[in-house]
């Protein structure tokens, strides 16, 4: 299980705890743990006992994505789902080895293989909880393997003519446990948001991206404490970097079901495939907007912002990772943030406000 994040539920006195998890590889899984004790306040500030308490005994979840819109918490436990010490593919000793083997114990399962899962975010609006899904590749994924919550495959050509086949530019799923309560065992979901380049064709540009918006891998995601709704998403990105470098956008999803059903035509050559699935609401440059952009060969990864929300700070990883020389600054693909020749550096930048205002609004 590659944890890339874990993003708390809403919390709600008398309710369980919820945490929601990606497994940052591709046709890995969502999963989501419920804790065995419902939440108390007199436990804020409780420290390691209450991370204790609440994180040492639960239900450990994968997702399901069904072809209706409509999807499946699956319990991954010793005895159930088909995890089983008779199992063909890989016989369970126990509860610990169900736990240390998640990704085995979702095969038998069968859950929904996603295109590379990595952050979870919940908007405090709607409850609705988004999870970036950055890229695959054909052979990950082949035009055969699509689904519904995965249903792109197209060739996202450089502007040099190389190939970038899959689905290189990814996407964003999103999914609303039923009756609001994070506890439920089933949930309706969508795909909010589509990567894409703005020139692509409306069946890999299903979000109608336009030159002002279009991003390639989300990966980091967050929904603003102090502007509810404001939605950061940040980009992981090697597919369309011939363009633009990995960037932060600034969203105002909707919701879940806010779109209707779609017939994506995905193509691979002589091969083509018709594949059904729910798009979002398409966001315009009113829903979502390029906001940074960064050096070359960065990642944009990491956010948070002050109590107020007047500042912004944001990780610049790695810029120049390409760099195949560090003894020859003259080599670098990135002098950021120094300048001249000097070796590229990640960075952290503070963003604030000429007139002190809130950031993105």
């Amino acid at each position: 299980f590659g944890h890339e994040g874990a993003c708390l539920g809403p919390v709600v006195v008398g309710k369980p705890l919820v945490w929601y998890m990606g497994d940052d590889s591709r046709n890995e899984y969502i999963y989501k743990f419920v804790s065995a004790k419902n939440w108390d306040a007199a436990d804020v500030g409780g420290g390691i006992a209450a991370g204790d308490k609440y994180m040492d005994d639960g239900r450990l979840y994968v997702a399901k994505f069904n072809a209706d819109g409509t999807g499946a918490w699956l319990e991954l436990k010793l005895g159930v789902n088909n995890i089983t010490s008779s199992n063909p593919t890989y016989a369970f000793a126990d509860a610990a080895d169900v736990v240390v083997n998640a990704r085995l114990a979702a095969d038998a399962a069968g859950a929904t293989k996603m295109d590379r899962p990595e952050w979870a975010a919940v908007n405090p609006k709607t409850g609705d909880v988004y999870v970036t899904l950055t890229n695959t590749n054909a052979a990950s994924r082949p035009i055969t393997a699509t689904d519904g919550a995965n249903p792109r495959f197209y060739n996202d050509k450089t502007t040099a003519g190389a190939d970038q086949k899959g689905n290189p530019n990814g996407h964003i799923v999103r999914f609303a446990d039923d009756n609001a309560d994070p506890a439920s065992l089933s949930f309706k979901w969508d795909v909010y948001l589509f990567g894409a380049r703005s020139t692509a064709s409306a069946d890999v540009n299903l979000s109608e991206l336009t030159a002002d918006n279009d991003l390639s891998s989300p990966d980091g995601m967050w929904f603003s404490q102090a502007a509810p709704g404001l939605l950061w998403l940040e980009t992981d990105d090697g597919a369309y970097t011939d363009v633009t470098n990995c960037m932060l956008l600034a969203a105002l999803p909707g919701k879940v079901g806010d779109g209707g059903a779609k017939v994506v035509t995905n193509v691979d050559g002589a091969t083509t495939r018709t594949q059904n699935t729910f798009v979002g609401k398409a966001p315009g440059t009113d829903g979502l907007r390029r906001f940074l952009v960064g050096p070359a060969d960065c990642e944009i990864t990491g956010i948070a912002e002050s109590g107020d929300g007047r500042a912004l700070f944001v990780n610049i990883q790695h810029p120049g990772e390409g760099s195949k020389d560090i003894g020859n600054p003259d080599g670098y693909i990135s002098h950021w943030p120094d300048g001249a020749k000097s070796r590229p550096r990640s960075a952290t930048v503070v963003i604030t406000k000429d007139d002190g205002g809130l950031i993105g609004l």
